[in-house]
């Protein structure tokens, strides 16, 4: 009955949006131990720009893996004199554990949702200008993202560089996703618009 009672608690953390930045600080930290600012910038590199890490996420994030033991924090002075001590995050016992668990449990693909979905849901007739334009600026987002990760796609010498490349295929492949659909919706919306009638002005009834 422990052991049954315990599961769901030491999986907590996997629980929610933020899991897998949570997973990853779990593997930088265990790889090297860092602060905050030094983790969010390292998760920055591993992850690419599009999961827009914020450094107070990542505080967050890690005080809540300090609660669950899976990371243990430690005031360390600065290698340069005359400033403050940082607090260095280090792996415990239970981190390794922890990643290997989370490398194997399968976690639920979070729902795609975004204001483009929202607005085409509840668009009229005459807010199809207004969604070519945000349709045109998120497609072009989309390919400044996607020159920004685009992978080697060749042989890789190490498992963090093939790693690597394998998470930049995965966001590029998406983005490229973005890409069409925003493009095909846009033309379609264009077509759907040429084939309707047009409206004749009506006169002015009461002319001055």
């Amino acid at each position: 009955m422990a052991g049954t009672r315990t599961k769901p608690r030491q999986r907590q953390w996997m629980r929610g949006g933020s899991a897998s930045m949570r997973g990853v600080l779990l593997g930088l930290v265990l790889e090297r131990p860092g602060h905050g600012g030094d983790l969010a910038n390292r998760m920055l590199v591993r992850l690419g720009d599009t999961w827009r890490v914020d450094t107070n996420d990542a505080y967050r994030l890690l005080e809540q893996l300090e609660r669950e033991g899976l990371i243990c924090s430690r005031v360390e002075p600065r290698k340069s004199s005359g400033r403050r001590a940082l607090i260095v995050y280090h792996p415990t016992a239970k981190t390794s554990q922890a990643l290997s668990l989370w490398m194997e449990t399968l976690l639920p693909r979070e729902p795609v949702r975004f204001g483009l979905h929202a607005k085409l849901a509840v668009a009229r007739a005459e807010d199809a200008p207004r969604l070519m334009v945000a349709l045109r600026d998120y497609e072009q987002k989309c390919l400044a993202l996607a020159r920004m990760v685009t992978p080697n796609g060749g042989a890789q010498h190490s498992w963090p560089a093939l790693f690597m490349d394998c998470t930049r295929e995965a966001v590029y492949t998406q983005l490229r996703a973005e890409i069409d659909w925003a493009s095909t919706a846009r033309q379609r919306i264009a077509e759907h618009a040429k084939r309707q009638p047009v409206t004749p002005t009506q006169p002015d009834k009461h002319p001055r």
